[in-house]
C-alpha cells in the first residue's frame, strides 16, 4: 500500500471548500456562541438582531475595542441582549496590543458545548484571523464553527467624491488622502501569526490595496519587502467596480517595479484562498512570505483559513492610528450571509 503524504497546503486545496449561503436569519440554540464585536457601522447589530429574532437565548460574546471610539455600538448591543434576556460575556479587544487573543477568545468561550458563529460584519482584520486561527487549531478544530457577514447597503465614497479627492492630490503633493484611517499606529506582528524566515532569503510582501494607500505606504517602509504580489478585491455589485482601478491609482500599483496583481472577489472567499494557494505553490521554497490581511471581510475570511492551514507564512497589519467619521465607513444593513467551516478539517488526509 502506497501512502500519500500531502503540505499543509495540498491538504487545505484537497478539501471539498464550504460554499457561502445567503439566509434570511440564524437560529441559535441555548448552548451555541455568538461573537460579535462593537463596532460603530450600522451592520455591527445586524447578525445579533437576526438571530435574536428566532426567539431563542443564547450565549454571546461581546469583544469591546480599546482604544474605544464614541459612536462604537456596545451600548445598543447589551440593549439588543437585555431585552432578549442574554447576559453577554465581554472581552477587551485592545488595538495597540493584540498579541495572544487567540487564546484569550477561546477561554472566554468555555464551556462550548454548541455551535460557535463568529460575526465578521464589525471586525478589526487582524481580529478576525487571530479568531480563526485560534478556532481551527483547536483539537476539534473548526468543528461547529461559522462565519457570519453583513453586507453594507451603501460603501462611501462614491465614485465622484473620490475622483475629487485624488484630483485635489495630483494638484497638491502635500495634500494626503484619508478615507477612512488616520495614519498608522505600527506593523503589527503577534507572537502567535508570526513564522520563521529563510535566512538570507528575499521577502515578498502579499497584501490587498485599499482607499487607505497609507497601509501599503508604511508597509513597504517597515518591511522593506524585495518583491510585492498585490490581490486586488473586485466588488460583487457593478456600480462599485470602479473602485478597483481607483484603489490601484491611488496606491500607485503601476510603479511599483515587477509587481504581480491578482485580482479576486471581495466576497466569493473561494477566490481569494485560491489566490493564496497559487502564490504560495510558487514562491513559498525561496522566499519569505509576508501576508498582510488589508482586503474586504471575507478576502480575510480566506486569509484566516489558510493561514490556520499554512502555518509557514508571516503575518504583517498595518493598524490604523485612528479612524475618521463612521459616515466616511459603510452603512446600512444588507444581504446576511452564513459560512459553515466544519470542512475545514487540518486532520484531513
Amino acid at each position: 500500500m502506497v501512502f500519500q503524504v500531502l503540505t499543509p497546503d495540498e491538504k487545505l486545496a484537497a478539501l471539498k471548500w464550504p460554499h457561502m449561503e445567503a439566509v434570511n436569519r440564524i437560529t441559535l440554540a441555548p448552548a451555541d456562541w455568538l461573537i460579535v464585536c462593537a463596532g460603530f457601522e450600522d451592520r455591527t447589530e445586524g447578525v445579533l438582531e437576526r438571530a435574536i429574532g428566532s426567539q431563542t437565548p443564547f450565549r454571546v460574546l461581546l469583544i469591546l475595542y480599546d482604544p474605544d471610539v464614541p459612536e462604537n455600538k456596545e451600548d445598543e448591543i447589551r440593549e439588543i441582549c437585555r431585552r432578549a434576556g442574554i447576559q453577554p460575556v465581554e472581552v477587551v479587544y485592545k488595538r495597540h496590543d493584540q498579541a495572544g487573543f487567540g487564546r484569550t477568545l477561546l477561554e472566554n468561550l468555555e464551556p462550548c458545548d454548541g455551535r460557535i458563529v463568529v460575526d465578521v460584519s464589525a471586525m478589526s482584520r487582524l481580529l478576525i484571523v487571530q479568531a480563526l486561527v485560534a478556532l481551527g487549531s483547536r483539537p476539534e478544530g473548526f468543528k461547529d464553527c461559522f462565519v457570519a457577514y453583513a453586507e453594507a447597503e451603501v460603501y462611501p465614497p462614491n465614485q465622484a467624491e473620490a475622483e475629487a479627492e485624488l484630483a485635489r492630490s495630483e494638484t497638491d503633493p502635500t495634500l494626503f488622502i484619508l478615507f477612512l484611517s488616520s495614519g498608522v499606529f505600527e506593523v503589527s506582528v503577534v507572537p502567535e501569526l508570526s513564522a520563521r524566515g529563510m535566512p538570507g532569503a528575499q521577502s515578498r510582501l502579499i497584501s490587498f490595496p485599499t482607499l487607505d494607500a497609507h497601509h501599503l505606504i508604511a508597509l513597504r517602509a517597515e518591511l522593506q519587502p524585495s518583491r510585492f504580489s498585490f490581490i486586488e478585491g473586485v466588488p460583487p455589485s457593478p456600480e462599485n467596480r470602479w473602485r478597483q482601478d481607483f484603489i490601484a491609482k491611488m496606491n500607485r500599483l503601476g510603479e511599483i517595479k515587477d509587481a504581480e496583481i491578482c485580482k479576486t472577489s471581495t466576497l466569493l472567499y473561494e477566490e481569494t484562498l485560491n489566490c493564496l494557494l497559487d502564490l504560495y505553490r510558487k514562491y513559498a521554497v525561496r522566499e519569505r512570505l509576508l501576508l498582510s490581511p488589508t482586503g474586504s471581510k471575507m478576502q480575510t475570511v480566506a486569509v484566516g483559513v489558510f493561514r490556520t492551514f499554512v502555518s509557514d507564512i508571516q503575518i504583517v497589519y498595518p493598524t490604523p492610528g485612528g479612524f475618521r467619521s463612521p459616515e466616511n465607513y459603510p452603512r446600512g444593513i444588507d444581504r446576511l450571509y452564513l459560512l459553515p467551516l466544519g470542512a475545514f478539517r487540518l486532520d484531513e488526509s
